[in-house]
């Protein structure tokens, strides 16, 4: 009896022993997966930002020369377009296209060396995270797409966030245009939220469009990808709501699905009250 009861106990502590030992193991194995999701991380941000730098380098090589060669040729397109006769529809449709893509051709200059450039004198202010929606949603009025809806959910009225107005108008505006397409041509809602989250401030954009799949999402925020047709995106529209969330040290989570639509929710790390002689 008393042999049976001490291999019994010899039996528990071997057994205690190997969980603890295995407990250890698991242990040790999840922190080293932690790291290893963390290296990954941090070499696609350096992969993310050698992409900026080398963008930024041929950007600024090229982008006098070609606005020099730009201007003349949308110049001498207006003039054409205003010397045509109102018959020459078939021409004035060829001229206005010449000038059309040599427009496109500045923007997409000019959007690039907004990508590229290292913002290291920002002007932050305080904005209101309500107003800076109701007025961006005014601007992008023009391109909401037919049988589109558009509601809001406001829930910042005396909250104010520190940033620099003009890249955070820019961020909504293309997150908000990105919606629209998405839900081109059958249509849908967008939704534009703000709202607290503890010591957050949240703006949250949704649409009900076609949703983003899972072999595209981890390129959406890569400098020109692009699943529009061509001549319809640039891919940087999201590169640049990247580098806008990145110099306002935000984060962006997104939940999508094919035909499901997709949540972008962008979080800013500070709710700080204006000062009441500012």
């Amino acid at each position: 009896m008393i042999a049976g009861v001490l291999l019994l106990a010899g039996l528990n502590l071997r057994s205690g022993r190997r969980n603890e030992r295995a407990q250890r193991e698991l242990a040790l194995l999840q922190e080293k997966n932690a790291a290893m999701e963390a290296l990954n991380r941090k070499n696609q941000e350096l992969a993310h930002h050698d992409r900026l730098q080398t963008i930024g380098t041929l950007t600024s090589s090229i982008a006098h020369e070609f606005n020099n060669l730009l201007t003349p040729i949308m110049g001498y397109s207006i003039l054409v377009l205003e010397q045509l006769p109102s018959d020459a529809e078939e021409l004035y449709d060829n001229v206005l296209e010449i000038y059309n893509s040599s427009r496109k051709a500045k923007e997409i200059i000019a959007r690039l060396s907004d990508l590229s450039r290292k913002n290291t004198s920002l002007t932050f202010q305080y904005v209101s995270p309500d107003e800076l929606v109701r007025k961006v949603l005014a601007v992008a009025s023009p391109a909401r797409p037919p049988h589109v809806e558009v509601r809001t959910d406001l829930a910042c009225r005396h909250l104010w966030l520190r940033g620099n107005e003009i890249q955070l108008s820019q961020m909504l505006l293309n997150l908000i245009l990105n919606a629209y397409h998405a839900m081109e041509p059958g249509g849908g809602t967008l939704t534009v939220a703000t709202r607290p989250e503890g010591e957050f401030l949240c703006f949250q954009v949704s649409d009900t469009g076609s949703g983003i799949s899972p072999e595209v999402l981890p390129h959406i925020f890569e400098p020109f990808f692009t699943t529009k047709e061509r001549g319809k995106g640039t891919g940087l529209g999201l590169a640049i709501v990247r580098q806008v969330m990145e110099e306002h040290k935000g984060t962006i989570a997104i939940d999508t699905a094919p035909g499901r639509g997709t949540t972008m929710l962008l979080r800013f790390p500070t709710i700080t009250p204006p000062d009441e002689d500012t």
